[in-house]
């Protein structure tokens, strides 16, 4: 039909399931530091402002997870870009989310604060025309736990004296012995292939470990990297303070949220998730997941192991990285290292 939509997702891993998707904050260049700017650093006479214009429809998928000065920068973008007198410059915008999922990251501060975060909250949102789905396509012929998955997003499932929710014996896994580490037993049973040496870039893509914390998620790529056949190779990140007065801080012991540790411990074959996004023309966004093939010391080979680009090779070099400002921290450093982290999960 010769329409031009551009497909965008909050997140780098819901991007990479859209094809020609990218992250909202790369397509639109919406500013990551929230403290520092919200404004889109898309000039009005450039390449991407024209494809902006002429574009017929704009998608952001999991906009629940997105915080809404994220959204209203977008807004503000059309608005200086198309027609200043129309909501989001009068071009047709659909979001999708489920606000039952993940809401908007703000660090060290409550559900409510989350909430007050959120799309729902902002003044965009009376003037948004909303569409219900009711059918969960992918839980289609097993309708039980789809059903399971709406009384867990409702609440439902909430015991009212604990922050815990009550689940189905039958998708609990028990310990064997109340004296085995249940960490190491859940890894051994859902990645088996690791200790035979039987496995492929698929192990990676079909099952995967879920946990909701950074620290968690650090303790079982450690413990699974340990377990994986092959010869560590070992990189150390270059760290350079920016505040003249914090040079005696130890950075090697920070390893903030979307920043590559200080020591990076990887294997051939291992998997990797990107941190940054790259070349995102090439799928190479934060979020993608690879497989390390050829180590070198300021370049990795690694292998795209999803999406449309899926089998090729590509190198990752070290970058600069800098935490935001949201960290909180009372300084500012600057870590060179490669923008990839240890992806079992």
């Amino acid at each position: 039909m010769g329409r031009i939509v551009l497909p965008t997702a909050t997140s780098g891993i819901a991007a990479a399931n859209i094809p020609s998707g990218r992250t909202s904050h790369s397509r639109f260049k919406i500013p990551i530091d929230l403290e520092t700017s919200l404004s889109c650093d898309v000039p009005k006479q450039g390449s991407l402002a024209a494809l902006i214009r002429e574009a017929d429809l704009l998608i952001w998928d999991e906009a629940s997870m997105a915080r809404r000065e994220n959204i209203e920068s977008l807004e503000n973008l059309l608005r200086n870009l198309c027609n200043p007198k129309l909501p989001f410059g009068g071009k047709v915008v659909v979001f999708g989310g489920d606000f039952r999922q993940i809401l908007p990251i703000v660090p060290r501060k409550s559900l409510k604060e989350a909430v007050n975060a959120s799309l729902v909250t902002s003044h965009l949102w009376p003037g948004m025309i909303r569409f219900r789905l009711m059918e969960n396509i992918r839980a289609r012929e097993n309708p039980q736990f789809a059903q399971f998955l709406l009384a867990l997003g409702d609440g439902e499932l909430q015991r009212e004296e604990e922050e815990y929710v009550e689940v189905s014996p039958n998708i609990i896994k028990s310990t064997d012995s109340e004296d085995n580490d249940p960490l190491v037993e859940i890894t051994s049973m859902l990645l088996r292939e690791l200790e035979a040496g039987n496995f492929s870039s698929e192990t990676f893509t079909t099952q995967a470990i879920l946990t909701p914390m950074n620290k968690d998620v650090d303790v079982l790529n450690s413990m699974l990297i340990e377990k994986f056949p092959g010869k560590a190779v070992y990189y150390r990140s270059f760290d350079v303070m920016l505040d003249d007065n914090c040079n005696i801080y130890p950075t090697d012991k920070l390893c903030p949220g979307g920043m590559s540790p200080h020591d990076l411990v990887l294997k051939e074959n291992c998997p990797v998730i990107l941190l940054r996004n790259i070349l995102p023309s090439f799928r190479l966004c934060n979020g993608t997941r690879l497989i390390c093939s050829r180590f070198f010391p300021n370049l990795i080979d690694c292998i795209i192991v999803t999406g449309h680009h899926k089998g090729e090779h590509v190198f990752i070099p070290r970058i600069k990285l800098r935490p935001p400002s949201s960290n909180g921290y009372p300084f500012q450093f600057q870590r060179k290292q490669f923008p990839i982290k240890l992806s079992f999960q």
